[in-house]
C-alpha cells in the first residue's frame, strides 16, 4: 500500500511539473506573438513613441522569458533596437533634408531625453552633431 501511495504521490508530481512546463511554453508563445503584433503595429505607426515603448517592453518580457527569468541581456537590449528601428523605418520615406531649425531640433532632441526615448550619451552626440552643423 505505501509503495502504492509512493506511485501515486511521484506520479502527480511528475503531472504537476509538465503542467508547469506547457504553461512556460505556452506564456513564452503568447508573449513572443504580442511582441511581433505590436512590431507589426509600428510598420504602421512608426511615429508613436507610447507603442514604441510598450513594444519595447514586450520585448523585454519576451527576452527575459527566454533567459529562465535571469534578466535582460546587453544582446537583447540591441537585438530590441534593432527590431524596433527596422519597424520604424520600414514604413518611413526616404529621409528628407532637414527642415527645421537647430533650435527646434535642439528642443526636439530634450523633450526626447526628458521623455527617456535617448539616454545622456545619446543627447550629447546629436546635441553635439546639431551644434557642429550651424
Amino acid at each position: 500500500m505505501r509503495s502504492l501511495l509512493g506511485f501515486l504521490g511521484i506520479g502527480f508530481i511528475i503531472w504537476i511539473l509538465i503542467e508547469l512546463a506547457r504553461e512556460k511554453k505556452e506564456h513564452l508563445a503568447a508573449t513572443k506573438v504580442a511582441y511581433e503584433r505590436h512590431l507589426a503595429r509600428l510598420k504602421e505607426d512608426p511615429t508613436n513613441s507610447e507603442l514604441k515603448q510598450r513594444t519595447l517592453a514586450l520585448g523585454r518580457t519576451y527576452s527575459n522569458l527566454t533567459r529562465n527569468r535571469k534578466g535582460v541581456a546587453i544582446y537583447d537590449e540591441v537585438a530590441l533596437s534593432n527590431d524596433i528601428t527596422s519597424a520604424c523605418a520600414a514604413s518611413l520615406p526616404p529621409s528628407s533634408p532637414i527642415l527645421s531649425s537647430p533650435e527646434e531640433r535642439l528642443a526636439k532632441l530634450a523633450d526626447l531625453r526628458s521623455r527617456g526615448l535617448v539616454n545622456e550619451e545619446e543627447y550629447q552626440a546629436q546635441r553635439r552633431r546639431i551644434l557642429n552643423e550651424l
